[in-house]
């Protein structure tokens, strides 16, 4: 059996004491080394913005556009911070939380693969052991006891919340990337990308039309539905069908379906909104516009015994065609299936009484709508208005309940998603090359040419906000994870270690074609194959189901691909798509390096892996242009041309810092032994 309620079952289990049966190693926090007292010290607030860029930041500073940040370099210190390899979110993230690199956490990118199946997974996602459940059938029920694979944390290490709060330091920490499910602590923190909305989906939206939607491979949950005229005034004003929630996985019934509830919607034309009924909850949502937050709950047993709580919004973009968005189901932040915050529930609880009902979903930012053609920009903008909303007011919080000596890290989605889906409307780090993304769109760029600037200047009006409420004392740091460049050219991998000879199709399948699906691989007859947005896998023996390759012959392998890569020139351009490629050996260490791709690929600004590649298909063509669709800008490429920003208000002596160094600092800040694990130098020092 698996699921949720298998994973709320054993996250119940992971916080009353019960340890997991498997799961990655987590050191023990170390011993405080001449450790001075918390209070004695100001603090550290963190702001961490995804997706800050130097070279933009700079430009903006430069044009007066942001006076906070250019009063905080004055005052302290402003520089690149180099970022992780590959430049990936809940990479680089995992780098700052353990102060190792990904040879020693265990996160090499959004996707990888079951060796023994070659099915991608997510990268949060320890792969399976094959044991199966122990699930008794009670009166009807099928009930998980034990011997199913433990819904754990996939990152390695120990997170620096632990150290600090080992030592006495008072530390919160507010969405932090790659925390779900949170690893048990006594700091208070709340997940953030990565976690699961309440069917499993990791963020799937619904979308109810009377439109025939044909020709699309939508990411949605889509219903074609009939408006009914219900009070015979001759208008079809009423909605009927329902809401499809978490799998009913408790019942012992072979054929296993979702559980509903009913959804109902009454249109007020002359009022310009409408009534939406959702099970036992309703509220009004106007024509155009956004619902507030409705809960809904799906009774997984029946008599409402064990119901399970989400809380969803929903937007009417249209009645006439009828185009009804709902939400992901967001876990309820009264009541959530799985934990989401330490040191229990009851932070989470208290989370809500501060803040009303919030985005818990990890990357709420409505991209897929966007990248369906259902959600246009102006949609995508509105939405996005609504998690900035959240997030500010989150960083509210945090600030209310900085004390001196404590240590806070709140994460900040204001710019990273909306420079992916909309950076070909102006290039906001070299504005002479707008125009000439493949995406770009004359008539309707000038209406979106401003939001991405809109979005760097508002990231300063919260500076300014922090920098005057926290204690003067207190240190504050400004980082990134990464920052931006435009995606222009798109390369499928797969294609290329198909024309290179190292992967093979089943022609059988494909019907003689060498392109297709990733089960339309030969992997019997392969070397390597790609997964990913920047790995390469060798068919390595005793490691894949149909390994071939010696650990000689892998190495040989290995440098003939990577020397063949980084040759590669673009026939459309001349340019060279891959900048650097990177053997997992020679630039990562730690206990879980023999997790790690053996191939790193590091693209050149503008290049990056297409998304059928990433997920271990195979186009026809190896290189194409970006005409849109998907992200626009990209940081998925070598470390050296996205670097992130490193901005704190103590003048720093040298520059040259990457993420581990963050980490390292903290606990230097405090007098902490940084522990020998940890690859990083404080910027202190």
């Amino acid at each position: 059996m698996s699921g949720l309620f298998t994973r709320s079952l054993i996250a119940g289990l992971l916080f009353t004491g019960v340890a997991p049966a498997a799961g990655p190693v987590v050191a023990e926090p170390s011993p405080a080394a001449d450790p001075v007292a918390a209070d004695a010290k100001g603090g550290v607030f963190v702001l961490g913005v995804d997706g800050m860029d130097p070279v933009v930041l700079q430009r903006f500073i430069d044009e007066g556009k942001m006076p906070n940040f250019k009063a905080l370099a004055a005052d302290g210190s402003f520089q690149e911070l180099g970022t992780s390899n590959p430049p990936q979110s809940p990479v680089a993230w995992s780098n700052f939380v353990t102060g190792m690199n990904p040879g020693g956490h265990g996160i090499y990118d959004f996707i990888h693969r079951d060796p023994k199946t070659y099915l991608p997974m997510a990268s949060a996602t320890p792969p399976p052991s094959g044991n199966e459940p122990f699930t008794p059938n009670l009166f009807g029920f099928c009930l998980p006891l034990w011997g199913a694979d433990e819904f754990v944390n996939n990152r390695s290490g120990t997170p620096f919340w632990d150290h600090l709060i080992e030592a006495g330091v008072p530390t919160e920490v507010y969405r932090m990337p790659g925390n779900f499910p949170p690893t048990p602590s006594e700091a208070l923190t709340l997940t953030g990308m990565g976690t699961d909305d309440l069917r499993a989906t990791n963020g799937q939206y619904f979308w109810y039309t009377d439109e025939l939607v044909v020709g699309q491979h939508l990411k949605a949950e889509l219903t074609i539905v009939q408006l009914e005229d219900t009070d015979d005034d001759g208008v079809r004003e009423t909605m009927s069908d329902v809401l499809k929630g978490p799998a009913d996985s408790m019942h012992c019934n072979p054929a296993k379906h979702d559980l509903e509830i009913p959804l109902k919607l009454w249109i007020d034309r002359e009022n310009g909104s409408a009534w939406v009924q959702a099970g036992d909850s309703d509220g009004i949502v106007p024509i155009g516009g956004w619902s507030d937050w409705m809960t809904v709950s799906f009774d997984a047993i029946g008599g409402g015994m064990m119901p399970l709580e989400g809380i969803v919004r929903f937007y009417l973009k249209s009645v006439e065609p009828f185009r009804l968005y709902v939400s992901p189901i967001n876990f309820s932040p009264t009541a959530p299936a799985t934990p989401l915050t330490t040191p229990s529930d009851d932070a989470l609880v208290e989370l809500k009484k501060e803040l009303g009902n919030f985005y818990t979903q990890g990357m709420p930012e409505e991209t897929n709508a966007l990248k369906d053609g259902l959600f246009d920009d102006d949609d995508f903008v509105k939405q996005v208005q609504l998690v900035h909303d959240d997030g500010h007011a989150m960083l509210d919080l945090a600030l209310r309940r900085f004390d001196p000596g404590d240590t806070s890290f709140v994460y900040l989605s204001d710019i990273d998603l909306q420079c992916h889906m909309l950076w070909h409307h102006a290039d906001i780090k070299e504005p002479e090359r707008t125009g000439t993304h493949p995406a770009y769109k004359a008539a309707i760029a000038d209406r979106h040419a401003k939001h991405l600037e809109d979005f760097y200047v508002g990231v300063d009006a919260v500076l300014g906000n922090v920098r005057d409420r926290l204690p003067s004392e207190a240190m504050l740091i400004v980082m990134s994870d990464h920052g931006f460049q435009p995606f222009t050219r798109k390369f499928n991998l797969n294609a290329w270690l198909r024309d290179e000879g190292y992967l093979a199709m089943d022609t059988e399948k494909t019907e003689g074609k060498t392109f297709g699906k990733q089960g339309d691989i030969d992997y019997a007859a392969s070397r390597a194959y790609g997964y990913g947005f920047n790995g390469i896998y060798l068919n390595r023996d005793g490691r894949e189901r149909d390994g071939m390759l010696s650990a000689s012959d892998a190495r040989a392998l290995s440098d003939e691909i990577i020397s063949k890569l980084e040759a590669l020139v673009d026939p459309e351009n001349g340019k060279r798509p891959v900048l650097n490629a990177y053997r997992a050996d020679e630039v990562y260490s730690g206990d879980r390096l023999a997790e790690a791709p053996d191939i790193i690929v590091g693209y050149a600004a503008g290049y990056g892996c297409s998304e059928t590649s990433t997920l271990g298909d195979v186009d026809e063509i190896q290189l194409y242009d970006n005409t849109g669709g998907d992200f626009t800008g990209n940081h998925l490429m070598d470390p050296s041309v996205v670097p992130g920003v490193l901005l704190t208000n103590r003048k720093l002596a040298r520059d040259g810092h990457d993420l581990t160094d963050m980490t390292a600092t903290l606990l230097d800040y405090y007098d902490l032994t940084v522990p020998a694990e940890m690859v990083g130098t404080s910027i202190l020092d």
